[in-house]
């Protein structure tokens, strides 16, 4: 049995999997779960001049997963920092793995 230390997380790679599964669920949230209240919320948000039309179906759903990803992937990845912090600090998580 080996004994490994995570002291350091990647944050590159924290932002492009948390940022990912972000956009992934933000998309199927905004295309199949109706939007946020409903038809009226799709109503007001149609009488924006210019943008309004775009801003529901299928490309306010892109365009939600896009924001969904940006604000979950620098959240995580502030979470990373803080645990390189920590880590460096008082030691990082261990874990045993088995060697064949």
């Amino acid at each position: 049995m080996k004994r490994i230390e995570f002291k350091n997380i990647e944050l590159g790679s924290v932002f492009k999997l948390c940022g990912g599964l972000s956009f992934i669920a933000g998309f199927i949230v905004a295309l199949f779960g109706g939007g946020f209240g409903g038809s009226y919320f799709k109503q007001q948000v149609q009488t924006i001049p210019y943008i309004g039309p775009l801003l529901t179906g299928f490309f306010g759903s892109v365009m939600f997963g896009l924001f969904s990803a940006l604000i979950f992937g620098l959240l995580f990845t502030f979470f990373a920092v803080l645990y390189n912090i920590f880590a460096t600090i008082l030691g990082g998580i261990e874990i045993d793995v088995n060697e064949k």
